[in-house]
């Protein structure tokens, strides 16, 4: 009993000497105490459109928002451009893509407490300036099978090589699909019809040359909600699979609405009692005979049809229009994909006018067209 009394008494005199020694010890003012965890896993896009690169990093823990900093390339902390976002992600504009940049972040944890720096994550410039961005990128999901997405672009210059990323609708540029193309087309497989998705092409000019990164184009989930298709659409795009020049700009494109204002404000009316109206316009080729010189003188020019009307039907997602051609009297039926909020008509081996390559003579084309009306 005695010896335990003993021992219970050693154990009241340390426990007494402990905190009596903890409560006087002075504080060291150069100890700091940080709970304000620092950011990771900071990642930085190429190049997107010349100007724009994209952050995301990962939380550290309880911050609130993050302030990012940035310069060109070696730029001393403290001296460059500052942002605050409330979001783990940024998108920093205004930038030259020939220089390269350096971008830092850190935590905001509250007014006065805040992480260490992380970074520099650096984007280097495009060091070859005559690997042009390429041009009118377009991306719609296929007029019979919803899951392929058919992505088309007009090349930059005399590329031959091209690539591109996509991934669900604002996934980081750099952490996407990358694909390869050798044509001004790719068709992309495998697309779920249930969320949305971007796409980006950028031309490969060599082995470790590339332009900068063109997009994002978004490609809408399907409309599986059961939604009516009543409404009135308009045409957004007119594709074709040979790019032509109907400006003469020097630059083809692949949607023809990029090179004539002909098929501006195209509409398709569909009722709810299931009867539609239509305009129908487009590009054709105006032959004259010049009095002076009796030489026959082409140009290309803009026609206006009467407008169409008749009735429609919807089978699974499959718009069928019904209706009495003008000019020949026949009973006609022409066929839509409805994708989302979009009507798909595709045409294979139709006829459109484009130019002749060496000398910009209007000609006709043989090619494949895809029609691309927008609810309104």
């Amino acid at each position: 009993m005695k010896n335990i009394k003993y021992l219970i008494g050693i154990f009241l005199i340390l426990t007494a000497f402990t905190f009596t020694s903890c409560e006087n010890e002075p504080i060291d003012p150069a100890i700091n105490i940080n709970t304000c965890n620092e950011p990771s896993s900071l990642q930085a896009s190429d190049f997107v459109n010349n100007s724009i690169v994209n952050l995301t990093w990962s939380p550290g823990g309880n911050e609130t928002s993050w302030t990012i900093e940035y310069g060109v390339q070696g730029f001393a902390l403290g001296t460059g451009t500052t942002i605050v976002s409330p979001t783990n992600s940024a998108t920093i504009a205004g930038l030259n893509s020939g220089n390269s940049y350096s971008f830092y972040v850190k935590s905001n944890c509250s007014a006065d407490e805040s992480s260490q720096w992380v970074g520099p994550v650096t984007v280097q410039a495009v060091v070859n300036p005559n690997c042009g961005n390429p041009t009118n990128l377009t991306a719609s999901r296929n007029a019979t099978q919803n899951t392929t997405v058919n992505v088309a672009w007009a090349a930059g210059g005399t590329e031959t090589s091209w690539e591109i990323q996509y991934g669900t609708t604002g996934f980081p540029l750099g952490n996407g699909i990358t694909v390869a193309s050798t044509t001004l087309t790719k068709e992309i497989t495998n697309i779920a019809t249930t969320g949305g998705y971007d796409f980006y092409v950028r031309a490969k000019c060599t082995a470790t040359e590339f332009s900068s990164w063109v997009g994002p184009i978004n490609v809408a989930a399907v409309n599986n909600t059961g939604g009516t298709v009543a409404g009135t659409y308009r045409l957004t795009a007119f594709n074709t699979s040979v790019p032509t020049d109907l400006n003469n700009d020097g630059t083809a494109s692949v949607n023809q609405m990029n090179e004539t204002a002909c098929m501006n404000d195209m509409f398709l009316t569909l009722n709810a009692n299931n009867t539609f109206v239509s305009d129908s316009k487009g590009t054709d080729i105006d032959i004259q005979v010049d009095a002076a010189t009796g030489e026959t003188v082409e140009t290309i020019t803009c026609f206006t049809d009467p407008d169409l009307s008749g009735t429609w039907t919807l089978s699974g997602n499959i718009l069928s229009l019904t209706y009495t051609d003008p000019e020949t009297g026949d009973v006609m039926t022409d066929s839509f994909n409805v994708v989302g909020n979009t009507l798909v008509y595709t045409i294979n081996d139709g006829a459109v006018v484009g130019t002749e390559v060496t000398t910009g003579a209007p000609v006709y084309l043989t090619c494949d067209i895809s029609l691309i009306y927008t609810k309104q």
